[in-house]
């Protein structure tokens, strides 16, 4: 018989989904099984399950900010749990309160060498979600600096593929910095092997973090920057904010 699986975990355990046995059935064929939720990393992540398990919502939020155990429904199946569940989740704190007063420093210095080459509500990909963002034009291997400190809290450097089109986006190198009103800077389109911080390492404003280059849906070598907060269903959402020396609206 294929041993039961009670646990599922992702994004490198950042997370895990936990099937614990309920007191209310008995017998080997009522029993069910509560469906659990905890971090294992001491960051901040809102997640989505869903489940046809979960009822008629078919889905459940959890926002991780602690490492207690969140449940979200039951099930009598286990297999069939697994077998149609899927989860979305964003790094992030999903209370986050823009500091508006905050004045982010420039991520590439000096910045009259690094042209804005897409703003707010740029055509090519700042809207919806984005609209909030910088790009700056920079040749692949620009330093990156912090525009303001926090927390690494999510980092990829192994995407290779870059392209104008959006089907390219999966492939971007990122960092994801917690800010500490719970807003995330985020730095994109980085160099292959391009990241030079990890995950959990506190940064200063000022510190190399990356480099640049021209990795997901991006058509020439640059650096986009954004402050962003988290959204259930994996989704999140870009905010105004204040750069020193920038000389474009981003409000």
């Amino acid at each position: 018989m294929k041993p039961l699986q009670l646990e599922g975990c992702f994004d490198e355990r950042r997370f895990c989904i936990v099937l614990s046995e309920s007191n209310r059935g008995t017998g080997q064929q009522n029993r069910t099984y509560r469906i659990g939720i905890k971090r294992h990393l001491n960051l901040p992540v809102a997640v989505t399950l869903y489940s046809s398990e979960l009822g008629r919502m078919a889905h459940a939020n959890a926002f991780l900010s602690d490492d207690s155990t969140i449940e979200l429904g039951e099930t009598s199946s286990p297999s069939r749990f697994w077998s149609n569940m899927r989860v979305k989740w964003t790094v992030g704190d999903i209370n986050a309160s823009h500091n508006n007063n905050y004045s982010y420093a420039p991520p590439l210095q000096p910045l009259e060498n690094y042209p804005v080459v897409q703003g707010v509500n740029g055509s090519f990909s700042h809207f919806g979600a984005s609209k909030y963002a910088l790009d700056f034009g920079a040749k692949k291997g620009t330093p990156i600096l912090a525009a303001r400190g926090g927390i690494v809290i999510d980092t990829k450097s192994s995407g290779r593929k870059g392209g104008p089109t959006p089907e390219f986006a999966k492939y971007a190198n990122y960092i994801a910095i917690l800010h500490s009103d719970g807003t995330t800077g985020e730095y994109y389109h980085l160099m292959h092997n391009g990241v030079a911080v990890a995950r959990g390492q506190r940064i200063q404003v000022g510190q190399l973090i990356g480099y640049t280059g021209n990795t997901g849906f991006s058509s020439v070598p640059h650096l986009h920057f954004g402050v962003y907060v988290a959204k259930y269903h994996g989704r999140y959402e870009s905010v105004p904010f204040k750069m020193k020396t920038v000389n474009v609206d981003i409000e």
